[in-house]
C-alpha cells in the first residue's frame, strides 16, 4: 500500500471516529468491530443480522430457568445465534437487583424484573443488540433502567430505544465495515415521536443499512392498525431500509413498501404466554447485507420460532 492509500485510509478512519463521538457522545453504546478499521478493506463484504422479538426473563420463563438451566433454555436457538454477526432482540423488561414479584403467581402486577446473572450468558451466547424502547424497561422506574443499562454495558451487549423515545434512541454497530444503525420507537407513551423521527434523518447519511424497531399495536392482533401502517411508511420515507417490530406477542403481517420490508410484529421470542398456539410462536428474521462497491444489497429469511415449556427452539 502506498503512503497516499495509508494517509487517505487513516484520514476516513479518523473522520468515522470524530462524527462517531460527536454524533453519539463518549457514552453512548455504539460498537465498532475492530475488524472493519483495517486498512485495507475490501471491495465486497458481508454482514448476517438475526433479530428476535419480545423477550421477557421473569415469572414462569425465570422458574423454567432456574430449574433447567439457561444452557437448555436457550439450546435451541444457540446455532442460528452463534452463526450470526449480529444478534439482536427486544428486552420486555429491565435487569435489577429487586427480587421479582411474579414468580408466586400471586401479584397479578405485571411489573418484571430480570436476573442480573443473565446478562453475561446472553453475551456469551451471543448477543449483541437489545432494543429497550418498549412498555416494561421502566417496571422498577429511573433506578431500575439505569441498573439495566449498567448490566448491559458490563457484560458488552450495546443497545437501544428509549421508552419515552427521549435518550439513546439509537446505536451504530461497524462490522465488516459495513455501518448499521438501529432506532427504537415506543408508541405507549405517546411523546417525543418527533425526536425519532429525527434520529432516523440524521442517522440516514452516516450509515449504510437503517433498521427501526417499533414497539407499537394491540396484543394478539396480527394486523396492523392504521397508525402502525402510517409510521411504516413515515420511517422508510425518511431513510429506514427497514421496519422490524414488536408488542402484539403474535407474529403480523408482513409487507413491502417502496422495495423495504416491514415486519410488523415478529411475535414472542422468549416468554410464558402458554395459553395459545399463536402466542407460543415467534419469527426471527435474518437480514443477509452484502455491500460491494459501496452499494448495498439485503436478502431476507424467516426462522418460525417456538417457546413454550421446554425453551425456545427454531420450529
Amino acid at each position: 500500500m502506498n503512503g497516499n492509500k495509508i494517509k487517505s485510509s487513516l484520514f476516513g478512519i479518523f473522520a468515522l471516529t470524530i462524527i462517531a463521538v460527536f454524533i453519539y457522545g463518549f457514552s453512548k453504546p455504539y460498537r465498532i468491530d475492530l475488524k472493519s478499521l483495517y486498512l485495507d478493506l475490501p471491495q465486497s463484504s458481508q454482514v448476517k443480522i438475526v433479530i428476535f422479538g419480545d423477550m421477557m426473563l421473569d415469572r414462569n420463563v425465570r422458574l423454567l430457568i432456574n430449574k433447567n438451566g439457561f444452557d437448555t433454555f436457550f439450546s435451541g436457538i444457540k446455532d442460528i445465534v452463534k452463526d450470526a454477526d449480529i444478534a439482536v432482540a427486544n428486552l420486555e423488561g429491565p435487569f435489577t437487583t429487586f427480587p421479582s414479584i411474579t414468580t408466586d403467581f400471586k401479584n397479578k402486577e405485571l411489573k418484571f424484573t430480570f436476573d442480573p446473572k443473565l446478562a453475561q450468558p446472553l453475551a456469551d451466547l451471543g448477543f449483541d443488540v437489545f432494543g429497550l424502547a418498549n412498555n416494561h424497561t421502566m417496571n422498577f422506574g429511573r433506578e431500575g433502567f439505569g441498573m439495566t443499562k449498567r448490566y448491559l454495558q458490563n457484560s458488552g451487549i450495546a443497545y437501544y430505544g428509549d421508552p419515552n423515545n427521549k435518550e439513546d434512541i439509537s446505536t451504530v454497530i461497524i462490522k465488516e465495515g459495513i455501518k448499521i444503525g438501529f432506532v427504537g420507537f415506543h408508541e405507549f407513551t405517546y411523546v417525543n415521536f418527533d425526536k425519532v423521527f429525527a434520529e432516523v434523518s440524521l442517522l440516514r447519511p452516516l450509515v449504510d443499512v437503517l433498521i427501526v424497531s417499533p414497539h407499537w399495536g394491540n396484543e394478539y392482533e396480527t394486523k396492523p392498525t392504521e397508525k402502525m401502517v402510517k409510521w411504516a411508511h413515515d420511517f422508510i420515507d425518511s431513510g429506514a431500509d427497514a421496519v422490524i417490530g414488536a408488542h402484539p406477542h403474535v407474529v403480523g403481517e408482513i409487507e413491502e413498501y417502496k422495495g423495504k420490508k416491514i415486519f410488523y410484529s415478529l411475535g414472542n421470542f422468549v416468554f410464558d404466554q402458554y395459553f395459545s398456539e399463536e402466542t407460543m410462536k415467534g419469527l426471527g428474521v435474518v437480514m443477509e447485507i452484502e455491500k460491494s462497491n459501496g452499494q448495498i444489497e439485503i436478502n431476507y429469511k424467516q426462522i418460525p420460532i417456538r417457546v413454550d415449556r421446554e425453551g425456545v427452539r427454531a420450529n
